[in-house]
This record gives structure tokens, sequence and C-alpha cells, in this order.
């Protein structure tokens, strides 16, 4: 279940050249134009260009953060099963997917059996593999035996 962000390049390219005509507008525009405040066009449009810059900087900064985070758990986190006792849904929805709170029963090989409340969004497609008794393959902290994240 370990899911891998990815970049959509093309939306990217998009925005790369929405970027190029601000910042090439901002060359082309009068110098005396004035935005309905006063101020130069010019840097408007340069201040565009660095707003969607800046923007487009933070998602792919989030993204390669996001997946070396994933890569470490799955290099340092040990390998484990957990038997499913309870799973019900939250409530919450994120982009149409529901928030699932599984009670687990975790045997780690480090920490002694315990039971965990764990929450995550779960893909429709992937809901009917999660049913209650099944056992499913889990990484958990060497550390800390409530930290999982369902495989």
């Amino acid at each position: 279940m370990v899911m891998r962000r990815s970049i959509n390049w093309s939306v990217f390219a998009i925005f790369g050249v929405i970027i190029a005509g601000f910042i090439i507008a901002g060359f082309l525009v009068s110098p005396k134009a004035q935005t309905d405040d006063g101020h130069p066009l010019n840097f408007f449009f340069w201040g565009m260009a660095g707003m969607f810059l800046l923007t487009n900087g933070g998602v792919l900064l989030w993204v390669i953060l996001s997946n070396r985070k994933r890569e470490r758990i799955e290099m340092t986190w040990l390998d484990a099963e957990a038997t499913i006792l309870e799973l019900s849904e939250t409530g919450t929805y994120i982009n149409n997917q529901p928030r699932i709170a599984f009670k687990l029963h975790v045997n780690s090989p480090v920490h002694p059996p315990c039971d965990i409340i764990h929450k995550q969004v779960i893909p429709l497609t992937a809901l009917s593999q999660y049913q209650q008794g099944a056992t499913i393959r889990i990484k958990v902290s060497p550390e800390n035996p409530e930290d999982i994240m369902l495989l």
C-alpha cells in the first residue's frame, strides 16, 4: 500500500510556460505602464512569475521530501504483521478517498504484541483487501510499536 508521490511533469511544463510568459511580458511591457493602483506593470508581471516559481518549487520540494521519508521508513523500519480487529470510517475524505480507523493487533519482531488504533487514507479500490480478521503486512518503527505504515 506504499504509494510514492509522483510529479506530473506536463503540469509543471504548463506552469513553466506561464512563468516564462510573465517574465517575457515584464520585459516587453512599456516601462511607463502601470497597474490600476499605480505600480509599474513590469514589476507586477515579474512578481507573478516569482509567485508561480515559488509555488512550483514548494510542491516539488514537498514531493521529494515525502518520498525520502517513505524510503527511510522502508529501509529502517521492521517488517511485521497485524491482524485487523476492527475497522471503521472516520468520516473524513481526502480527494474522495476515505480515511479509515483500524484497530490492529500488531505482532512485531522487537516489541511485545499490542493492540493499536491507526488511521490512514485508503483508496476505494483497495478497501476490499482490508476486512475484519485479515492479516496484513506492515512496517513498524523500531522505537515505537504504535508508529506503523500499512504496506
